[in-house]
């Protein structure tokens, strides 16, 4: 019973802290004051606070809890590396239990955003309000993911059930994105990649302290010590990823740096970021009093209490209106600002301006560094331990990196709103050349090289890729025809249906189309050219045959579009109300055009590339057969010749070894007379 004492008194006080911190904050900003235009009731203006942080409390518990339970705890034993015995079987019940006080929280928020957009004393019903727009069925979905989250958590046995449930986890949460003052923000593309990354962020911080200070009292000092240690990497990721998301979204909706004197919003953002800072020196001076477990225990206590204040703030924030109004009327020439969030480049488009203009996508920036970072420093690591690694694949990966900063924020990403072919450009670059230079670089192959194996029954990021990658899903999609399938069978599905026009309206459908157009490439390039381990052999004859009827099929569906009588996304580009009709079927043609010639370049250098390892691959064959004959005496080729005299009714004859290269040269002769 002692074990469970500190739960029960620390999260009701820090969801208390964080309720009062959330009041206070939207006292201070005038949230709390009488609507004028539509009468808040009373439900909306104190229930929405207490529901969100109940909300924030159940999703942090939901991917606290998962994360914890599934990467940082030490496993029972070498053997048992999936086991949920003991301390990570109660973290996994803690996360499904957070993931349904996350899901009846979602859920209650339906109703209250109902109520809150008619106003007190309306006879509307709030659900069939809430559910008529984007964000009612948002938060209706994310309730639904919260949901699956806790029935994997739940039913887990493994800690392979228990990644699902934290991978829905994560899924809800950069979700959650799209379900603030983001979604309608001047800058749609910055501000809600943004608002996603301060989520997550936030969730990872405050959720593994959250999950481990509650579990504390369960583990012996060296088990505490080796799961604060792992989980400071990702504590220092999120104080970056605060870091970030803060001076992004406080340059989009504050003016000036005078606002965060002058304004209640203001005050509130300079807050948090004095209190970032305060659980930055926190969180160092927890990783040095691990071995203390009473000063571990008060430092944690001290940092969840700064950390509540500052949930309390967000959630202040989020109902606040900033000083930058965010809002944006559809009229006149507003209205591409409205759609878009910012304004296509004045100069005309062309090959030049592709990269000449650039629309800065800020998330996507970072993420770039970051994987050319964690690259290079596992490159150095090898190196430092005597291990080489080619020098071409960091260069290819690195022009990877670069290559995908462009096609993100570059020319082709300042136009692809706005114009087809644009687009087209944009979707060739992220299918075409940017998958093919990381799959270059061997990121899994320098990643279970770099990194240390763990010993102790745990997995960690190495374990889980290396898991997956030799699991029976990994092994369904690596087969060349379906890679294949993926990557040229989902353009007809794409943009032969709404699906495009969707991506084009809605944020979240733009960035699932931007993953898929990466994954889809990154696996056809890895089937095709990766030099990764694989978990099957694939015959280079199959690979070939895969690389044609895919890249011609790709280059056909080019043709399609250039000979299609309709328009692709025609309400999006008509809504624009950039171009006439005639204008646009002529840049359809040309987006086409494009998608058709550009197919042929990819397609000679895969068959090179393909070619070359065929040859390699034939060689290193030869090698080993020829290392092997001299271990075994050529064994081999003596019993083959032993079979051909039992052929011919003869007693196999002695050999030495010298004479194996006679008998071989006559037998096939002899075999062929036969």
């Amino acid at each position: 019973m002692s074990t469970r004492r500190p739960a029960l008194i620390t999260v009701p006080a820090l969801l208390v802290l964080s309720i009062t911190a959330a009041l206070l904050g939207l006292l201070a900003t005038g949230a709390l004051a009488p609507q004028a235009l539509v009468p808040a009731s009373p439900l909306v203006t104190w229930g929405l606070p207490i529901v969100r942080a109940l909300h924030h409390l159940g999703l942090l518990l939901a991917v606290g809890g998962g994360g914890t339970a599934v990467l940082l705890l030490p496993g029972p034993g070498r053997r048992e590396v999936t086991s949920l015995a003991g301390p990570r079987g109660r973290t996994v019940r803690i996360a499904a239990a957070g993931a349904a006080l996350w899901a009846a929280a979602s859920l209650a928020l339906v109703p209250l955003g109902g109520l809150e957009a008619t106003g007190a004393g309306s006879e509307l019903d709030p659900w069939t309000v809430a559910l008529s727009t984007d964000l009612g069925r948002l938060q209706l979905t994310i309730a639904v993911i919260a949901a699956i989250s806790a029935l994997f958590s739940a039913i887990a046995r493994s800690t392979v059930l228990a990644a699902w449930g934290l991978a829905f986890a994560g899924i809800g949460t950069g979700f959650l994105g799209l379900a603030g003052h983001a979604g309608a923000s001047l800058d749609h593309l910055n501000a809600v990649n943004g608002m996603a990354v301060h989520l997550v962020s936030v969730t990872v911080w405050a959720g593994g302290l959250l999950a481990i200070g509650l579990i504390s009292p369960m583990l012996d000092v060296p088990q505490l010590a080796t799961t604060i240690r792992r989980f400071s990497p990702w504590a220092l990721a999120a104080v970056v990823g605060l870091a970030f998301s803060g001076v992004l979204s406080a340059a989009i909706r504050m003016s000036s740096l005078d606002e965060l004197v002058t304004t209640g919003y203001g005050r509130i953002v300079a807050f948090k970021a004095v209190a970032l800072v305060a659980l930055a020196v926190l969180g160092f001076l927890q990783r040095r009093r691990l071995g203390d477990r009473i000063r571990f225990r008060h430092l944690a206590l001290t940092e969840g209490a700064v950390m509540a204040l500052v949930i309390g703030a967000s959630i202040a924030l989020g109902r606040s209106a900033p000083p930058v109004p965010q809002e944006v009327p559809a009229v006149g020439d507003l209205r591409v600002l409205s759609l878009v969030g910012y304004l296509p480049p004045q100069e005309p488009f062309s090959l030049a301006a592709l990269f000449t203009q650039v629309e800065p996508d800020w998330v996507a920036l970072l993420l770039a560094m970051v994987m050319a970072g964690f690259y290079v420093a596992g490159v150095v690591r090898l190196r430092r331990r005597g291990d080489a690694w080619p020098m071409l694949r960091t260069v290819l990966f690195l022009l990877g990196c670069v290559a995908f900063a462009w096609v993100m924020s570059g020319g082709a990403a300042a136009y692809g709103r706005f114009r087809f072919d644009a687009h087209m450009v944009q979707h060739m670059a992220m299918m075409m050349i940017v998958p093919p230079l990381w799959v270059a670089g061997g990121v899994v192959t320098l990643l279970s090289r770099a990194q240390a194996p763990r010993t102790d029954g745990s997995r960690g990021i190495r374990e889980w890729v290396l898991a997956a990658l030799h699991s029976g899903y990994a092994r369904t999609v690596s087969s060349p025809p379906l890679a294949g399938l993926f990557f040229a069978g989902s353009l007809v599905v794409f943009y032969f249906t709404p699906l495009f026009e969707m991506a084009m309206y809605h944020h979240l459908g733009h960035v699932l189309m931007t993953v898929h157009f990466l994954l889809s490439g990154y696996l056809f390039a890895w089937v095709l050219i990766g030099i990764d381990p694989s978990t099957r052999p694939i015959n280079p004859v199959m690979k070939l045959v895969t690389l044609l009827v895919t890249l011609a099929f790709h280059a056909f569906f080019g043709v399609a579009v250039v000979s299609a009588t309709w328009l692709i996304a025609e309400g999006w580009y008509l809504d624009l109300g950039m171009f006439t009709v005639e204008e646009l079927e002529l840049i359809q043609v040309r987006g086409g055009s494009i998608m058709w010639a550009v197919s042929e370049i990819p397609t000679v250098l895969y068959a090179l590339v393909v070619a070359v390892q065929w040859m390699r691959s034939d060689d290193r064959r030869a090698a080993q057969w020829d290392r092997k004959a001299d271990r075994d005496g050529d064994a081999e080729l003596a019993a083959y010749n032993a079979y051909l005299s039992s052929m011919r009714g003869q007693a196999p004859a002695q050999q030495g070894p010298d004479e194996h290269s006679s008998e071989a040269g006559s037998a096939p002769g002899e075999n062929s007379s036969r």
